[in-house]
């Protein structure tokens, strides 16, 4: 009878009004508690049987320091114009994001056992962005028009080297010598012969195609924007609906241009870009919004290059020593760069093919004025600045001073300022001189015309220090700054371009390390980390070490801003 009661409607419709106010209270509790049990195992069930990923959607701004000169491949004068060319074309080969390679519009590459040809097999699925078809006739004819000097390309990265196609998806190179670094000239972008094949190739910096590109990549050029001064102001491309690793997530990517950081920067916290990449450390404290940030490492030094063809002062292995003894590296990337630097004793950093572990410069006073004063360096006027007679018919000593030329730089001003500090404790004076970038080119390095010289190199994660150490690059247009000559630096040098046995590139690379150690050509420094700031909902990829700056454009294509959840697969 009971039971019959409490299943009657009635009995439910007064059951409120029979409970006590105590009781109503405990089930008013209690099914609080139900409900919001059921509700958070249903939450829990459901995050614990999906996945977030990502989704189309979104438009993302990056802000850019300088100006683009072409968005052809092959005319590119500087990094920005490779910026924007890793978002329009391809390369045979890409960065994998981790210092390595992969492919890109190639399908398979393979060499033979003596290294000296490389047969390169190309993807059949790839459009331009003006629905033609991509085919080993664009390879061949990018190549060839790089190598002709008709055509003003910069790249000197193809000279011994001949190219033929095979047929329509396989091309051939052909080196005269073996050379343990090809692979990274594949990754050179790749421009359409059916364009730029009927423009003479004496005009093809003439070209529209320059500014408004046609590639292969992940994005499409939409249009672009300069003042009447000639200054451009963006560029905008969209996502290619058809590209052939599938289409990018971003709807859209703009790129602004800025004329200083300081500007950039403005620009990032007043929300106008989304994205700006290479901050230097020091201003992060100048951001004053919500953001996320990336550190990327890259394979290179700064370093301060030392001219002995100029200074007599720093042609004395003493005083160079002394200097390098007497450089507080840490002291430079704790101040300058936060902490977000790795310390530099020599050319190879410690997660590079070859990083010699035991040559390093320890910071010691004693030991660089003991050197000095040993090699008959005083301060004979007591004038703070140390002497010596360079030669035995000098009626007056030389002091212990040099000029130091330093980019225009906020972090590098910094960093030389610092240094002459640590310098004047042993007796050193420094002078700098702040110069423009325009100014350091035509000016200084092109002459080599300079005491000492802050500047920074790119040596890739698998080392190629030719260009930057051999003696045959002491003039320009080679990148030796220290004018650096040693036989047996070259002898390694040589040996490790043309060996392919990994093991032999290592011992060669310790053994130019040593030489350079000895020799005290430079000051070693400090690697910065290249940080990137953006929104803090921008998915940057799985990109943590690169050769160059374009190539944090390797997987963009995956970057995104929007998400969604979706089961879990079975």
């Amino acid at each position: 009878m009971e039971i019959k009661k409490f299943l009657s409607c009635s009995y439910w419709r007064n059951f409120w009004n029979i409970l006590t106010p105590k009781e109503r209270k405990i089930f008013q509790v209690a099914a609080f508690l139900v409900i919001a049990s059921v509700i958070f195992i249903s939450i829990k069930w459901y995050f614990s049987a999906t996945i977030s990923v990502a989704k189309n959607g979104g438009d993302l701004k990056e802000g850019i320091v300088g100006q683009p000169t072409s968005l052809n491949p092959i005319l590119s004068q500087n990094d920005i114009d490779k910026d924007l060319n890793s978002l329009v074309f391809n390369g045979l080969l890409k960065s994998d994001g981790n210092g390595g390679l992969i492919n890109d519009l190639a399908e398979s590459v393979e060499k033979s056992e003596d290294g000296k040809k490389w047969i390169v097999r190309l993807r059949q699925n790839i459009l331009w962005h003006d629905g033609e078809k991509f085919n080993a006739d664009d390879v061949v004819f990018t190549i060839k028009a790089i190598k002709d000097p008709e055509s003003r390309s910069l790249s000197t990265a193809w000279q011994g080297v001949e190219i033929q196609k095979f047929n329509d998806y396989t091309v051939i190179f052909e080196l005269k010598n073996p050379y343990a670094f090809f692979e990274e000239n594949l990754k050179q972008k790749i421009i359409p012969e059916h364009i730029f094949s009927v423009i003479p190739l004496a005009n093809l910096y003439l070209s529209d195609y320059n500014f408004q590109p046609i590639g292969t990549g992940p994005y499409v050029f939409e249009k672009f924007e300069k003042s009447k001064s000639g200054f451009i102001n963006y560029y905008k491309f969209t996502a290619n609906e058809k590209y052939f690793l599938g289409r990018p997530y971003i709807d859209s990517y703009t790129i602004k241009f800025y004329k200083s950081e300081p500007e950039a920067i403005k620009a990032f916290n007043s929300r106008q870009i989304d994205l700006y990449a290479g901050i230097n450390s020091g201003n992060l404290e100048n951001i004053n919004r919500n953001f996320g940030e990336k550190d990327i490492k890259l394979a290179r030094y700064y370093a301060v290059f030392f001219n002995q063809s100029i200074s007599k002062v720093l042609a004395d292995k003493n005083v160079r020593y002394a200097l390098n003894y007497a450089t507080n590296r840490q002291e430079l990337i704790e101040t300058v760069f936060l902490g977000k630097a790795e310390k530099m004793d020599g050319l190879i950093s410690q997660d590079v093919l070859g990083y010699e572990s035991s040559l390093y410069w320890e910071y010691s006073l004693e030991k660089a004025i003991d050197i000095l004063s040993k090699a008959g360096w005083k301060d004979g006027d007591n004038d703070g600045i140390l002497e010596k007679k360079l030669s035995k018919d000098a009626t007056e000593g030389t002091p212990l001073s040099f000029r130091l030329v330093v980019p225009e730089s906020a972090a590098l001003i910094e960093t030389a300022s610092i240094l002459k500090n640590q310098w004047a404790k042993i007796g050193c004076r420094v002078e700098i001189q702040i110069v423009s970038s325009k100014e350091l080119q035509a000016n200084y390095l092109e002459p080599r015309v300079y005491d000492a010289l802050i500047f920074g190199n790119l040596l890739n994660y698998k080392p190629d220090p030719f260009p930057f150490w051999h003696s045959s690059q002491k003039l320009d247009p080679g990148f030796n700054l220290a004018l650096y000559e040693n036989s047996g630096a070259d002898k390694a040098m040589e040996e490790l371009r043309q060996t392919l046995d990994p093991k032999i590139q290592i011992e060669d690379l310790k053994k130019l390390q040593s030489f350079i150690f000895a020799d005290a050509p430079v000051v070693f420094l400090f690697n910065p980390n290249y940080i990137l700031v953006s929104l803090s909902n921008l998915n940057l990829g799985n990109t943590n070490r690169i050769n160059s700056l374009p190539d944090r454009y390797c997987d963009v294509n995956n970057w995104f801003l929007k998400t969604k959840r979706v089961f879990k697969p079975e």
